[in-house]
């Protein structure tokens, strides 16, 4: 929990900052916005996957100044750590303990992810407009199909929580930076291995180390710069 902590509190300080005694408002009351974003997921040694490239899309309703209602989408794509899933496989004399010749192979394979979240945010309105965001939704990781011989997938629930700064350039444009941590619910990293625990491996910590614990719940951070527009702002 410490990386998306740090990284949250130091945005929302240096946001802070930078917006005090600036007047004018991105935010339109009473209007939609809509939000791209581009950066990266970057999810904890539990989950067992590389840091991967995310875009998102958000879609917020400003009831005042102060404060919205809206979703937010995220999807990913990257790779499983591949060190994680150690695979033991035997060849050779099968009458010498099923196989007198020894392989170790790692095990990896694509992963997509999406993340669907309804979310609040608060703001302190400004040019430079610092805000937080927080919400519920539903993740599902699709797994490469080729790689586990069908379409297979996990999911369940999840938590958002984060902080970024929008500045402003008129008021219908602007761009955000922001943080928001994404923990993901009932969490099966069993379902990333495409041998489905066939293959065992008799771990040797001096040459093969341990995949860290298995967790029901994963920590995964994301980064992200994002392009905000307000239609019809300003008319």
């Amino acid at each position: 929990m410490k990386r998306p902590l740090l990284a949250l509190a130091m945005l929302a300080l240096g946001a802070g900052v930078a917006g005090a005694g600036v007047a004018g408002a991105q935010v339109t009351p009473k209007r939609f916005a809509v939000v791209t974003r581009l950066g990266a997921i970057s999810p904890e040694k539990a989950a067992s996957q590389e840091t991967a490239g995310v875009i998102g899309l958000d879609a917020e309703y400003a009831f005042n100044k102060y404060f919205g209602l809206g979703t937010a989408l995220d999807i990913g794509r990257g790779n499983t750590r591949r060190e994680d899933f150690v695979q033991r496989l035997r060849f050779g004399n099968p009458a010498v303990a099923g196989g007198d010749t020894i392989y170790y192979q790692q095990l990896g394979q694509p992963v997509n992810t999406l993340n669907l979240t309804l979310f609040g945010s608060l703001r302190v309105p400004g040019k430079v407009s610092p805000y937080a965001v927080g919400g519920v939704g539903s993740y599902v990781l699709i797994m490469d199909a080729l790689a586990n011989g069908s379409t297979r997938y996990m999911s369940g629930m999840s938590l958002t929580g984060g902080a970024g700064v929008n500045i402003k350039f008129s008021e219908q444009y602007g761009i955000q930076f922001d943080v928001r941590a994404l923990q993901f619910q009932n969490f099966e990293r069993a379902k990333l291995d495409p041998s489905d625990g066939r293959f065992p491996n008799n771990w040797f910590p001096e040459d093969l180390p341990t995949p860290p614990a298995a967790k029901n719940s994963v920590l995964n951070t994301t980064f992200t710069l994002g392009f905000r527009y307000v239609p019809g702002a300003g008319n």
